[in-house]
């Protein structure tokens, strides 16, 4: 049984950004401070990602623990189980679909779990800094 009401998980569920999250400004507001620009929320490029630099051709995707089920602090949700088992295996799925069609297309792709932003900017940068500076122009 749900602890909220129906109109208070429809709020809760209503407020969940899908962009401009705190993950995805703190690494954003990185790459920006360091002048290395890039575009965002491209929608035209599968996947839609969260960042793309274009000429390096390297996508970057901040995924939620939640709904990309971070293996280390993902946990199931006690009520409406089999709901919640299939949409998180299709997020899943979805995901592992994006990175194969993207790395046909040529894109190097990298994943980064939110928490692992919140808990170490620095070395989630460092990981998109490696793979932009290794790409040729």
């Amino acid at each position: 049984m749900d602890n909220l009401t129906k109109e208070q998980r429809r709020r809760n569920m209503q407020s969940i950004r899908s962009r401009d999250t705190k993950p995805e400004r703190m690494i954003m507001f990185e790459l920006k401070r360091k002048k290395i620009y890039f575009s965002r929320y491209v929608n035209n490029i599968f996947g839609k990602p969260d960042i793309v630099f274009r000429k390096k051709k390297l996508i970057v995707f901040v995924d939620s623990d939640f709904w990309h089920a971070n293996p280390k602090r993902f946990s199931m949700p006690k009520t409406n189980v089999d709901y919640w088992r299939e949409k998180i295996k299709r997020n899943k799925n979805r995901d592992k679909k994006v990175n194969s069609l993207l790395k046909k297309e040529g894109w190097k792709v990298i994943r980064l779990w939110e928490e692992d932003i919140k808990k170490n900017t620095d070395r989630c940068l460092n990981k998109i800094l490696h793979a932009y500076y290794k790409q040729p122009t």
